[in-house]
């Protein structure tokens, strides 16, 4: 077997994050320990949760010039390596590298590659062209939701599921709802609907925010966890809705658990999504989720059975979705219910691990096939 290589950010947060944290536990745990390399771009919280889980890591350069230049003094020093890369900016780094020392690279595609980086008009020029690019040099590409593949320009797409992997609650969940109700000085009678994501326009926020105006509830709040380029624009129309008392603003947060566990209600109203993490974290918790009718989330809530699906954009729907759930707990549970049955058993990390596996004997099929290496 080939030493794999997995690359990724250091800084990453967020979806692929967790992903590559529970690729990492599961390696650890696993016979194939010693086949995995994880070399991390630069220092940073998703290089800390690497690292403790025992895995063999490295952290190499974090600017562009001198961590290729380290990342294919590294590639070098392996045997029959492969190089899995993560991320648009990485699988540029790891199409480049790769060539300049003649080894085969995969990557990961955690979101729709074209509505990358749409909160920079510059950006969203750019880079997305640039990642295409460097994805046509792959071998072949994993993907955490099927309907990813049509927007990929290779052969070979091996479908390879998210994964969760979360410690237990630690006190029941309504002890951590009256905790942030207490740190946010608001009445223990307040819902809370919620969504933890980066702040980016494929992510629909706006809709969600416009929808909390609409409720028939003034004890409804929504909490946002997370920040992004979004930040300022979505402020400006909180207080242009008047919504100062009931939005809160809460940044990144380090204990996802507990945030979850003080929801009611979890949403996702994107443009876009792969497999989310979120809604497997919320759900995990013992939170109904709400998602936009796209294909991924369609899926991932079974047609509506596990969990609400809304009209993209329609914040009338969502609206009404949320005043109906926020007020009905025999619901929620039974969405809850239904998610934990029919959605959660496929998103055990032995899976995510045994996919990858497969689509690694594949890839090599396609290696030897190929001849160039």
């Amino acid at each position: 077997m080939r030493t794999v290589i997995v690359f990724f950010a250091g800084n990453e947060r967020g979806g692929a994050a967790a992903h590559i944290t529970t690729h990492a536990r599961t390696v650890a745990r696993s016979e194939k320990r010693h086949h995995y390399h994880f070399v991390s771009l630069g220092d940073g919280p998703l290089t800390a949760s690497v690292v403790s889980t025992s895995v063999k890591s490295v952290v190499i350069a974090a600017g562009a010039v001198g961590g290729m230049r380290q990342l294919k003094q590294y590639l070098r020093t392996i045997h029959n390596p492969l190089l899995h890369a993560h991320g648009p900016r990485l699988n540029i780094l790891a199409a480049l590298a790769a060539k300049q020392v003649n080894v085969p690279w995969t990557s990961t595609i955690h979101s729709h590659p074209y509505f990358d980086f749409m909160g920079s008009r510059l950006k969203s020029r750019i880079y997305p062209r640039l990642n295409i690019w460097s994805l046509q040099k792959a071998i072949g590409l994993f993907v955490v939701q099927s309907a990813l593949a049509d927007a990929l320009p290779v052969k070979t797409v091996l479908d390879v599921p998210n994964a969760i992997d979360l410690p237990a609650l630690q006190e029941p969940r309504e002890a951590y709802a009256t905790q942030l109700k207490e740190r946010l000085q608001l009445p223990l009678s307040t819902r809370f609907i919620g969504m933890a994501a980066r702040f980016d326009p494929v992510k629909n926020i706006d809709v969600l925010i416009r929808a909390i105006a609409k409720l028939t509830s003034d004890d409804t709040h929504l909490l946002l966890a997370g920040d992004g380029p979004e930040r300022q624009t979505l402020e400006a129309l909180v207080s242009q809705l008047g919504l100062q008392d009931r939005v809160h603003f809460l940044g990144f947060l380090t204990d996802m658990p507990a945030f979850y566990a003080a929801l009611d209600v979890h949403v996702l109203p994107s443009k876009s999504e792969g497999t989310p993490f979120s809604m497997l974290e919320a759900g995990h918790y013992g939170v109904v989720n709400v998602g936009s009718d796209i294909p991924s989330l369609r899926e991932l809530l079974r047609d509506g059975e596990a969990g609400p699906v809304v009209p993209v954009g329609d914040v009338e729907s969502l609206a009404q979705r949320l005043d109906e759930l926020s007020q009905n707990e025999t619901l929620r549970q039974r969405y809850v219910q239904n998610f934990h049955t029919q959605v959660l058993p496929h998103f055990a990390p032995e899976k995510m691990l045994e996919a990858y596996e497969r689509g690694y004997t594949v890839l090599e099929e396609d290696i030897l096939r190929s001849g160039r290496y």
